[in-house]
């Protein structure tokens, strides 16, 4: 196996990964907030009612908690992961470097660049998502903890039968 081959292949392409990562992620980072925003204004109907028909009837609360846990699960994933393809194009990059000339060695600075450059964006990928995280999703874990005890009370308080079959709540 040739690495300087793969070196160079996988570092030409880390960056337009890593961007398309970036990508990825922004629409997560706004799908969570959606489903956050969502779930809490279900949530304060609810708490206002006090009583189970005020609970959305159709069990999306329930559906879109189960989402909004995926995505934002998917979501802190990424953030870590940003870091990790910017060392994988830095290695890349350096496998690449071919040292059997002197005039070989003069032309790695292109794998340099490549090297840094990933690094580079990996970490301020991280630290942007990791940032919008902490501003506008730090809720996100009280939501959950508030939906699930309005889900015990529910269960404690119990649904009837003909009212499970009816609204397809699923508990």
């Amino acid at each position: 196996m040739n690495w300087q081959s793969v070196g160079n292949f996988v570092s030409q392409i880390i960056n337009p990964l890593i961007l398309a990562f970036a990508v990825f992620a922004l629409f997560l980072f706004l799908t969570s907030k959606k489903r956050k925003d969502y779930i809490e204004d279900e949530l304060i109907k609810w708490e206002k009612n006090d009583s189970i028909t005020g609970f959305d009837e159709n069990g999306k609360i329930y559906e879109s908690y189960k989402k909004l846990n995926f995505v934002y699960t998917l979501f802190i994933t990424l953030i870590s992961v940003f870091p990790l393809l910017g060392m994988l194009g830095t290695v890349s990059a350096l496998l690449g470097i071919d040292m059997s000339s002197s005039e070989a060695i003069s032309s790695a600075k292109d794998s340099f660049f490549y090297a840094l450059s990933s690094t580079f964006l990996g970490i301020i990928c991280a630290i942007v998502f990791k940032l919008l995280n902490a501003a506008k999703l730090y809720d996100i874990e009280d939501i959950a903890q508030r939906l699930l005890k309005v889900i015990k009370n529910l269960r404690q308080e119990g649904i009837n039968e003909e009212k499970k079959q009816k609204t397809g709540w699923r508990i």
